[in-house]
């Protein structure tokens, strides 16, 4: 590559590459540009709906291991799907020497981190053979924690490796190498992890993310018929919609770029010329004042109200103490002179419900102790919503319309509202704030 010429790290999901027709397609659209000097790949993944992943093969392989069972069945199945996989693409490489080595290493190695990793290692082989690419163990550059965090030492070993390779570079996603020095998987999101620390590591301009969808939608197309993607989002809105339950990007995925301000374009390995959705440091909320929706479910909202409750301290918190015994998981509180409001997060019924509110009552002295319906918290985000003082209003006014019980659980957070709505209201409440949006 030249000198200053820009970098793009790109990364492909197992929907990208599930495949030699995918792998093909993805070659195609790293050489449309030569800027796509470091591609991230991940284990072939479904090839249609009946199909299992590798991945889940090695991990059932890992399983029967620990049983003391053969695991001859599900590793044939790998054997003849990266084969199948070789063949097509024409790769020299003795894909059986590897499988060998491989099957042989599931009994020694014994760990589910091994066996996990191993559909990646097996396609960046592939893949950087078919690309004339030379190929990089992520072993080799990637430090994790013991509790499988990055270590910062990372960022200097990757450096030192990458930036001395001529041409183009295939590193395998998802794992490490962990303080003991063996395999060590991301517990999440692992690809998306990987490319984020390439892309810092190599001083990428931008890091593509390449997956089955035209980038990150105001909703969830599933549930929201007008939902379309949005151009362009920042990080704290990405952040502030995952913790509402959206399917975007995990924070630890995010979190290498956004030290650096190295910005993330999610686009589609199967419509290349969409310009997908870029994840930046900042945007111009001007005109685009809000960029997703997204629900969050079950929950329930426990009120209690006790008179002057404020000069009772030892009450609130054997109240939290309470809810900590429970091992329940209180997302949003809301604490006022008389009254706590607790949000949560839980699938319990109605008599688990009845249960919570008995222990309070019979353990505090308290005025009031109720227990609502299941609900669904609905948050929507956006950094330009304080821009349009009407908007939020225009918002709970169509959602009252509907005829469901309402309740505005935060208006004042800076980037998102909190609405709670009963559990059946979730889908034309979602439709109702995106056709109130893309109207907007």
């Amino acid at each position: 590559m030249a000198k200053g010429k820009e970098i793009w790290v790109s990364k492909f999901g197992g929907t990208s590459l599930a495949n030699a027709s995918q792998i093909a397609k993805v070659k195609d659209i790293v050489f449309a540009d030569d800027r796509r000097k470091l591609v991230v790949v991940s284990a072939p993944g479904k090839e249609h709906k009946e199909d299992t992943k590798v991945t889940d093969l090695l991990l059932t392989c890992h399983k029967l291991v620990e049983q003391g069972k053969s695991y001859d069945e599900p590793f044939a199945i790998i054997r003849r799907r990266i084969n199948e996989i070789a063949s097509a693409l024409g790769v020299g490489l003795d894909m059986d020497k590897e499988l060998d080595d491989i099957y042989a290493r599931l009994s020694q190695e014994k760990t589910a981190d091994f066996a996990g990793s191993r559909g990646e290692y097996l396609n960046a082989l592939m893949i950087s053979e078919f690309f004339g690419a030379t190929f990089v163990d992520a072993g080799q550059i990637i430090r994790l924690t013991e509790d499988g965090r990055v270590d910062e030492e990372t960022y200097e070993i990757a450096e030192k490796v990458l930036k001395t390779i001529e041409g183009r570079i295939v590193l395998p996603g998802f794992y490490g190498t962990g303080p003991h020095g063996g395999i060590q998987t991301f517990s999440r999101g692992g690809s998306d992890i990987t490319g984020a620390i390439a892309a810092r590591s190599i001083g990428a301009d931008i890091y593509e993310n390449w997956t089955d969808v035209s980038g990150i939608y105001i909703a969830d197309p599933r549930v929201a018929e007008k939902a379309g993607p949005v151009a362009k989002i920042t990080y704290r809105e990405i952040r502030e919609l995952a913790t509402i339950g959206a399917s975007v990007f995990h924070e630890d995925a995010i979190a290498p770029v956004r030290k650096v301000g190295i910005p993330i374009n999610v686009k589609n390995t199967n419509d290349p010329s969409a310009p997908g959705t870029m994840i930046t440091s900042s945007r111009d909320s001007k005109k685009d004042h809000l960029v997703g929706v997204s629900g969050k479910k079950p929950y329930r909202r426990l009120v209690v109200e006790k008179f002057m409750l404020d000069r009772y301290p030892d009450a609130a918190k054997a109240i939290h103490g309470i809810i900590e015994q429970e091992k329940l998981v209180c997302d949003v509180v809301v604490d006022a002179f008389d009254t706590i409001v607790m949000y949560l997060a839980t699938d319990m019924d109605d008599a688990g419900a009845d249960e919570l509110v008995k222990k309070i009552t019979e353990t505090v002295d308290v005025d009031i102790c109720d227990m609502s319906e299941p609900l669904v918290l609905i948050g929507v985000v956006g950094e330009g919503m304080d821009l349009e003082p009407t908007l939020m209003e225009r918002i709970a006014t169509t959602i009252s319309t509907l005829g469901f019980p309402l309740t505005v659980v935060s208006a004042s957070l800076p980037i998102k509202r909190l609405f709670a709505v009963p559990i059946d209201a979730y889908a034309p409440v979602l439709n109702a704030i995106v056709d109130t949006i893309v109207s907007d």
